[in-house]
């Protein structure tokens, strides 16, 4: 019985080194993808425990001190490692839950960037620069998350930028995509005296807004900017400084080739103020009812609102699932 126990042993330890041995290879070579592998790859070294703690627990047999002690070890190395096995689980879920199921393989392996596509919807539509004129009644916050949910349909990374109480809406609503890295916030803050992060937010004070476009000088080219809250700057600091604010900005998203969409309510502003910023941009689009009619750009055509007469904003708009 000794013998039979040592062979199993043995093949279990060689097993497990065999396993370990892949999946920290498999690790190596998608660091940059999701974490799962680096879980699957520490339960591989775990593993090997399975084969090691029983030939030790043999060699206390006679002490039942050194048993007991064992036997609550092996008890809690136990949940470490299907603890972990259970977060891989987790994480390859979840992804497929949340990543366009033709881009699930890129995603698992090279994580959220992604080369960028030579055609889709939003840039064929929209441009490289778009300005997005609204009313107080249309739905330019069930507009700005059409918007961002198409980008990343297209696998493309997000900025938005706005303030409160919107961007606590926004976040309820795209949590997901924060969750797994595929946007960043930033909200331009009247209270706050300096810049700090706060729950996957960027925090701008309003009276540092000359350096906003100091924030994007690590992200990669191809990332979509979507600047909600031009009227709300216009309003506080005055044209003349939030036009240079904006342009600045739009030159150096030029620069990094970045896509910019801002929007502003054209009800707020002289006809002559909303030209003036209208001349920064390429293109040029406004916001009905249930769509965005591109005046200016690649395609005179529409972006039509996914949810239809419905809201996002509101939460009644029917969820993916359904």
């Amino acid at each position: 019985m000794y013998r039979l126990f040592i062979i199993f042993s043995t093949i279990s330890l060689i097993a497990g080194l065999i396993a370990m041995f892949m999946w920290v290879r498999v690790y190596q070579q998608t660091q940059k993808g999701s974490i799962a592998w680096l879980l699957l790859a520490l339960t591989a070294v775990f593993l090997i425990t399975t084969s090691v703690f029983p030939a030790i627990a043999i060699q206390y047999s006679g002490i039942e001190d050194a048993m007991d002690a064992i036997l609550m070890f092996l008890a809690f190395w136990s949940v470490v490692y299907t603890g972990t096995f259970a977060g891989a689980g987790f994480l390859v879920y979840r992804a497929f839950k949340t990543v366009p199921r033709e881009q699930i393989g890129e995603f698992l392996v090279e994580g959220m960037v992604w080369s960028i596509p030579t055609a889709d919807e939003v840039s064929n539509l929209l441009g490289k620069s778009t300005l997005l004129e609204y009313t107080p009644e249309s739905r330019y916050e069930d507009a700005v998350i059409e918007i961002t949910l198409r980008i990343f349909g297209e696998c493309r990374n997000a900025v938005l930028i706005s303030n409160e109480p919107r961007i606590s809406e926004y976040r309820n609503k795209l949590h997901d995509l924060i969750d797994i890295g595929a946007m960043k916030f930033i909200e331009i803050s009247s209270t706050a005296t300096e810049i700090s992060e706060s729950n996957g937010v960027v925090i701008l004070p309003l009276q540092q807004i000359e350096r906003f476009s100091d924030l994007f000088d690590q992200l990669h080219e191809g990332v979509w900017v979507i600047f909600e809250p031009v009227s709300h700057l216009i309003s506080e600091q005055g044209v003349d400084k939030t036009y240079d604010v904006i342009s600045k900005s739009v030159e150096v998203f030029s620069h990094k080739q970045f896509n910019v969409i801002a929007l502003i309510n054209k009800k707020a502003h002289d006809e002559d103020v909303i030209s003036r910023f209208e001349g920064l941009f390429i293109n040029h689009a406004v916001l009905t009812t249930d769509k965005i009619q591109v005046l200016k750009g690649k395609k005179e055509e529409y972006i039509r609102l996914i949810v239809g007469d419905r809201f996002f904003i509101h939460g009644d708009a029917k969820s993916t699932d359904d």
